[in-house]
């Protein structure tokens, strides 16, 4: 996406934002956007009833109805030859030996209707099994689509709340509020291919840093991550660059350190 779209592009998205439907790429750039437009956060509160009410449409069960008429259909071709040969005069020897070929002829079509049934229960039950898991997978996404809005509109609040608290950092700020912590960056350098961002936590009374989430910016370098760890815990917040994967230590000098406190 070209990150110096205008205005009323990004408002055009935020209704695709709002359904959870946005590429990671435009995410990133429409949440940045939202801190800062006033007209596209009220765009985005509109549209979130309509937004929720998107449900899961599931097809109907399947059922053996197509057997029965198939079964109909032989068991009415059966009796009506029946009753076609029937209007023939027969001594006992030929009503004997046409007895003994309807037996058969019956046998022989409830044996073919047996192993149709067979099969076709077999298919109704592959079927049924294959559409079970796939509502079972869809069901998966449906909730974590719900948690993940739900993280989202969590972040926009705590983000612009008034109680939020602000730390200035190269290239944007650490927001924290309550036991939440985020960057909100807006002007990160672009990094080299193979390259990532990665968040560093300092635990009050530790030495050394501990790892964190790694991330990449929009083409503007804009980008706001929510950092899992605990604000009540932290004493700074640090960012480096990083090979892609993340490191377990820092391989290069941070891009700032921030103190919490």
């Amino acid at each position: 996406m070209n990150g110096s779209m205008d205005h009323d592009a990004l408002l055009d998205l935020v209704a695709v934002y709002a359904l959870g439907a946005l590429g990671a790429s435009e995410h990133r750039l429409v949440t940045a956007h939202l801190l800062t437009c006033a007209e596209c956060r009220s765009e985005f509160d509109a549209l979130r009833p309509a937004a929720d009410a998107v449900g899961m449409v599931a097809e109907e069960p399947v059922d053996s109805a197509r057997s029965a008429r198939m079964k109909e259909r032989l068991m009415a071709n059966v009796t009506r030859d029946l009753e076609r040969d029937t209007v023939v005069p027969l001594d006992r020897r030929r009503s004997r030996s046409f007895l003994t070929w309807t037996s058969t002829a019956v046998a022989g079509v409830a044996a073919v209707i047996a192993l149709f049934l067979a099969g076709s229960n077999q298919n109704l039950r592959s079927d049924l099994a294959a559409r079970t898991n796939d509502n079972a997978t869809l069901r998966k996404q449906l909730a974590s689509d719900v948690r993940a809005r739900q993280t989202e509109r969590t972040m926009i609040a705590d983000l612009v709340a008034a109680d939020a608290k602000h730390f200035p950092v190269s290239g944007g700020e650490v927001i924290e509020r309550a036991t939440r912590l985020y960057l909100s960056m807006k002007t990160l350098p672009a990094l080299p291919r193979g390259k990532v961002y990665q968040a560093w936590t300092l635990a009050r009374g530790a030495k050394a840093v501990d790892p964190s989430k790694t991330f990449i910016t929009t083409r503007d370098g804009a980008v706001v991550v929510a950092l899992p760890e605990s604000a009540a815990n932290l004493a700074a917040v640090a960012v480096s660059v990083e090979p892609e994967g993340g490191s377990k230590v820092p391989t290069s000098t941070p891009t700032f350190v921030r103190p919490l406190r």
